[in-house]
């Protein structure tokens, strides 16, 4: 009985854990916390096959637009090293009319770009970095 109460107190714990380690994972949502979209401004512009994308900013947060056909992608990249590296965010999909923006990320002082793809082209086109 003992070693049963053991097995099912260390099940509990594990469960917990594991919720905790859950409930802390920042989701894109969260991540983009603290960001609107109001007062913003297109500071950066790239095209592939006709496809407008857009680097919107508005004093505290970046995202990304696309111009173009469902199926299209569009991302922001942020950079902590002058853009020798950096994390990609929300990839987002155009599912049904002609653009689609992602969610706004604080750019923390970073530097922050938009690339997008056409649905049906291999090509990348990336904004220059701001």
């Amino acid at each position: 009985m003992s070693m049963r109460k053991t097995f099912l107190g260390t099940l509990a714990a594990a469960g917990l854990a594991g919720a905790l380690l859950t409930a802390v994972t920042p989701t894109a949502a969260q991540a983009a916390e603290g960001c609107n979209t109001s007062n913003a401004r297109t500071v950066a512009n790239a095209s592939t096959h006709s496809r407008g994308i857009e680097l919107r900013y508005n004093g505290a947060c970046a995202w990304g637009r696309i111009f173009g056909s469902p199926g299209d992608l569009v991302w922001v990249d942020r950079s902590f090293d002058g853009g020798r590296t950096w994390e990609q965010l929300s990839v987002t999909k155009i599912n049904t009319g002609g653009s689609n923006f992602t969610d706004a990320f604080n750019n923390r002082g970073n530097l922050m770009r938009a690339c997008g793809k056409a649905g049906n082209f291999p090509e990348v086109a990336c904004t220059t970095w701001w």
